[in-house]
């Protein structure tokens, strides 16, 4: 039996415990409704994000300052055809370029279906193109607002049997190593057209 002591400990704790998770519970669902505090930085397209990497964890724009960012939306749902072909130019490029420039560049992959890719999806996704791309994802809320700054489409496309695909990008946005949008590349594009681009860029730069 419990004195009316320990019993007074185990409710003030139960409660503690209960009124910790509500509070936590809450301010979850209010920051996931809110709109995500981002900034463009001045730019036409492109700016900020907060999302959370192949790896569980987070990452900010600001983590790839000093790098040529390529940043291409999309989702591991969508057909190789598409998708899956401009994740390998971009791999290719990477390849082109040889390790002295390709160090300077971050090819990114932001999943534009975050119910359905979850960390582990994209970690598992992204390795098929080699292990110098990187994969994003985030709330649902977040992933919207990224790719609303971006100008990527954010398009449910419903198919047969109650399944949907998320539309995919059609251009690959370029920002550059103090995060200024530099352009775009076509999602058609070849490796090697990208690498071309890429390098282009840095000459002028110099």
């Amino acid at each position: 039996m419990l004195s009316k002591r320990d019993r007074f400990i185990l409710i003030v704790t139960v409660v503690i415990l209960t009124v910790s998770t509500l509070v936590g519970y809450v301010g979850y669902r209010i920051f996931d409704r809110m709109a995500p505090p981002l900034t463009t930085y001045g730019n036409e397209v492109g700016g900020s994000f907060r999302l959370v990497n192949g790896a569980d964890g987070s990452v900010l724009d600001s983590d790839f300052r000093g790098r040529w960012m390529l940043v291409y939306f999309g989702s591991t749902h969508c057909p190789d055809t598409q998708c899956g072909a401009t994740m390998a130019a971009m791999a290719k490029a990477m390849d082109i370029l040889g390790p002295a420039k390709a160090r300077y560049v971050a090819p990114i992959f932001i999943s534009l279906d975050p119910m359905r890719d979850t960390s582990d999806v994209l970690r598992t996704y992204t390795l098929r193109f080699g292990p110098r791309l990187f994969s994003m994802t985030g709330s649902p809320k977040m992933i919207e607002a990224v790719a609303r700054e971006y100008h990527a489409p954010y398009v449910r496309q419903p198919l047969e049997g109650g399944d949907y695909m998320m539309e995919p990008a059609s251009q690959i946005v370029i920002m550059s190593p103090t995060e200024r949008y530099s352009g775009t590349i076509p999602t058609t594009a070849t490796g090697q057209e990208i690498a071309d681009r890429i390098e282009q860029l840095m000459a002028a730069q110099k």
